[in-house]
This record gives C-alpha cells, structure tokens and sequence, in this order.
C-alpha cells in the first residue's frame, strides 16, 4: 500500500500525517501541551511545571510527564509487532510527550527473555518504524532503551517465575555472558567470563544498535545501564571481580560503558539525545558494592562523553541488597545527581510516582527535571491528563478526542 500524501488544512479538511500507509489527521497543536491564555494570566512561567516545555539537544518536549521504559515479552526473534503499535499508541493518542519503548537488546544472547525486543540486525528495523511511526503520527516522540542483560539473561517473565529458561524452549543459558563467572542466584545461569574480544562485540554492537534505531526514526538514545544488567555489572565491584583492564580500579569498571558511549555518540547525529539509566546505589553493606558517591562520579564523565539525561534508580545488583522502599525511595539520589549542577544535563526522578501531587513535589521543588511513570500508565493511560486536570492545567487532547477535556478543577 502507497503512502498517504500531505493535504493543506483548509476550512473544510484537516492536514493529513505524510508518508504513512494509513491516514490520520495531524494533530493541530502536540497532545499533551498546556493551552496558554496569557489575557488570563495562564502563561508558561504560572502553569505547574510538569507542563512547562523542555529542550534538550534542540528537541522540545511539550510536558515533563514520560513513559518508562517497561518489558512486555512479546516479541519473536526480538521482532516489534502490531501488539507494540497498540501498546506504545495508546499513550501517543492521551498526550506523553516521551515514550520509551522497552529494553531492547543489541545482541541475542543480551536478552532477559526469549521474548524480549532486540535490534541486532536490520531486519529489525522494519518492524520498529511501524510502533515509532504511529507514535510520531500523533505527536510524541519515541526513546528506544538500548539494553544486554548480561549474567540475568536466558529467564523466563515474570509471570512464570524468572526461572532459567531449556534449551529446547529457545533458552541460551550456555551464552550468557557477564564481567565475572558468577550467577544471580541458583536460579540463573552461570555466566561465562566474557573475552577481550566479546567486550569489544559487545561495544559495537550498541554502536551498530543505535544506528539502526536511528533509521527507524526514534528520537532518543536511551541506554540501560542499571539494575545488575551488563553495563552496571561491568561499573559494580560487588560483581566485577576482574583483574584485566576491565576490572579492579573504578576507572578500569567504568571503562565499558564509556566505550559504550562512544560507540553511540559514533552512530547519531550530534543533535539526538542520549539518555542514561543508572542505579545510584546497590543497596550493600558500605564497602561491599556500588555506592552514591560512585554515581556521583561517574556521572559528570558520562556527560563528558555525551550523556544528556540521567535516569536515576537504584539497586538490583546483587541479591542481597536491602532496598528501603518508600514513598519517592529514589528521588533523593535524584536529587543528588541535580545537585551537582552540570550544565545542560537534566535528570530523571522514577519508582512510585502515582499521582499528581506527587508529580508536582518532585517538579515543582527541583528534585528533578522531568519524572519517568511505569506501573501508573498501566493502570491509568491518561495520566498525563489526570495530572493536568488535578492541578488546574488544560491540556490538548488529539483532535479525534475533542469531545472528551473535563474543565480543570482549579482556575
């Protein structure tokens, strides 16, 4: 089927999407933009924050309320498909300005599951186009989390217990790979030791992943370097014991993910974003793991090497940890890393934000810049709009909807 070809707005026909195979109209205004009525006192500088537009790398993002990147495993052979086009449009048509799309893995043997998304090939790049072309038909922008699940790879969901998955039903537990021999736990493969070589696989591979995500059409390069997956595994002394040019020193553990960096920052323009998911702490006993003053200094040379916004979390290393959860656990670490103050790097507060007011405390009193919502989406698309209505900020919705706005309950 042919493309679907621009018309001119007109009184009488709305401006259509170009290039498409499918028709749609083009949104007037992006969804999700807070409406200014200056003669009423609504400007950019009185509306909450988390409408209040932000740019990075000259890419203007409409509100600060983004969709975090959330696993789905349902992909064969790593292939995006029309249940990704459905999930990841459902938040496009309700107004978030970023939507990350799930991990997604530079090479087979860096999946979590059978089922994960991958990118290791061109062939891959076909099926991704088609989830980031319906999110940019209706006005939002797409990340793609660039992800190896190192030594926590070869399991089964989460549903069915994360349990390593046979050979015989597509496992690969004999090429998991991670810096150092040594499983997650009884459950999980024991990695192999990975080689000089497999190192730098590994580090061309993102390299090689990033230019095809960049032909697909996303907007941002998200890495997932957190949560014991091979990046932070390489970072962590709790899980790197090696005594190579890649272990021992915090230098030598931090070396992979700025080669990683570089082999991005080598496949992008120089106007795209990259983005950085990071676990603060590992939750250890002091001295025995990843701690805040690590992160705080291997952020400032991230963002030497090119690394925008940094995605703050935390734990997920080691099974030890002692994870104190609470309300905003982690925006604190958040905090930290804004409070270093680099410039025109920007930082990402996540992990139970579940309201509004919530929204705003984090925004409004400078904890972050922008806030990442996972669980929430799932259970109510139409956050955005739910944070909008709660703090008095109208929002638009896609024109198709245009009968559904609620008056704000605040004026």
């Amino acid at each position: 089927m042919g493309s679907i070809q621009e018309s001119q707005y007109s009184d009488f026909r709305s401006e259509v999407v170009a290039g498409l195979s499918f028709f749609t109209p083009k949104q007037r205004i992006p969804v999700g933009t807070a409406i200014l009525v200056p003669e009423n006192g609504v400007t950019k500088e009185s509306i909450t924050p988390a409408f209040r537009p932000i740019t990075i790398r000259g890419n203007t993002f409409q509100n600060r309320i983004w969709v975090a990147p959330m696993c789905m495993y349902s992909c064969q052979n790593g292939m995006f498909s029309d249940f990704h086009v459905a999930h990841y449009g459902q938040w496009a048509m309700r107004g978030c300005a970023l939507i990350h799309l799930e991990a997604t893995a530079v090479t087979a043997r860096g999946r979590n599951t059978p089922q994960d998304a991958g990118i290791w090939s061109d062939a891959h790049i076909a099926p991704l186009k088609r989830v980031v072309d319906f999110v940019h038909s209706q006005s939002q922008k797409v990340a793609i989390q660039l992800q190896h699940a190192g030594r926590k790879g070869s399991v089964t969901p989460p549903w069915l217990g994360l349990r390593l998955v046979p050979d015989e039903f597509d496992g690969y537990a004999n090429q998991v790979q991670g810096p150092t021999a040594e499983p997650w736990n009884e459950n999980y493969a024991t990695p192999g030791e990975m080689s000089e070589d497999e190192i730098l696989e590994t580090i061309e591979a993102f390299g090689q992943a990033a230019r095809r995500a960049v032909e697909a059409g996303v907007d941002v390069i998200a890495v997932h370097g957190a949560h014991g997956y091979l990046l932070h595994s390489f970072a962590s002394p709790a899980t790197n014991k090696r005594t190579d040019r890649w272990g021992g020193s915090f230098e030598n553990r931090i070396q992979f993910g700025v080669e990683i960096i570089r082999a991005i920052r080598r496949n992008i323009p120089e106007t795209m974003p990259v983005f950085w998911k990071i676990s603060a702490v590992d939750w250890l006993p002091k001295g025995e793991g990843w701690e805040l003053e690590d992160t705080l200094r291997y952020i400032p040379i991230l963002a030497a090497e090119g690394v925008d916004l940094f995605d703050v979390s935390s734990g997920g290393t080691d099974r030890r940890q002692q994870v104190q959860l609470g309300q905003q656990y982690q925006v604190p670490f958040a905090k930290a890393v804004k409070d270093l103050k680099l410039p025109n790097v920007f930082v990402a507060a996540v992990g139970w934000i579940r309201d509004a007011a919530t929204v705003h405390d984090i925004l409004s009193n400078g904890k972050a810049d922008v806030v990442h919502v996972a669980r929430e989406f799932l259970r109510d698309p139409n956050f955005v709009q739910r944070v909008a209505l709660s703090t008095g900020t109208e929002v638009t919705w896609i024109d198709q909807y245009h009968r559904a706005p609620i008056l704000p309950l605040i004026h």
